[in-house]
């Protein structure tokens, strides 16, 4: 009977151990206050060569921290869809592009709990991309960005927004080989807001 009723409580204390285990290690991970997921869906001019101005769509998928100290980096996965529409596409078939890469730079505009603003940069790979044989040209730039709160930010609530301007570098195998297409929020006052953080000291 000793036996018999000992088994279950050494096999309860087991689980017990492993699910303690398992938290501490999650905590350990995620930290004491979880990320803030953020998909927000923005709009852009963008200035091609010969094509001229095109607007491209673009959703940005982010983890906003909860919670960051003054002077700590925190590596934050990033990525960008991006469609850049047919006519984008139409010239690289038409120059005979079956392919892009490069990568994109811009920002992230942190509004910390005075009122002031600060740029975080951001620089993305685009991934080596086919170009279709038909329909618009798509890709998705992702990577995983180191952001530093600077020392002086004050304490406090602090929002995230995408920048309003941004640049692609886009490689391509065509007659254009690499070029640069700036990118200017269009329409200017849409909701860029990816989250806030609160900045500890």
């Amino acid at each position: 009977m000793t036996a018999t009723t000992a088994r279950p409580k050494v096999r309860r204390a087991g689980r017990l151990g492993v699910l303690a285990t398992i938290t501490a290690v999650t905590a350990g991970v995620l930290g004491a206050a979880p990320a803030s997921a953020a998909d927000k869906e923005v709009t852009w001019t963008a200035a091609f060569p010969i094509i001229g101005d095109q607007q491209v769509k673009s959703v940005i998928h982010t983890d906003i921290p909860a919670t960051v100290k003054v002077g700590e980096t925190v590596s934050v996965p990033f990525s960008i869809d991006a469609d850049a529409g047919d006519v984008a596409a139409d010239g690289l078939r038409l120059i005979g592009g079956t392919k892009i890469s490069g990568s994109i730079r811009g920002s992230v505009v942190l509004t910390v709990s005075n009122g002031k603003s600060l740029p975080l940069a951001i620089n993305v790979p685009i991934p080596e991309t086919p170009v279709p044989p038909q329909g618009p040209l798509k890709f998705t730039a992702s990577g995983k960005v180191d952001l530093t709160i600077p020392t002086g930010v004050p304490t406090g609530p602090a929002k995230s927004a995408v920048g309003p301007k941004a640049t692609s570098h886009v490689v391509t195998d065509s007659g254009l080989g690499e070029f640069d297409v700036d990118l200017a929020l269009d329409p200017p006052a849409q909701d860029t807001l990816l989250g806030t953080t609160d900045v500890q000291g």
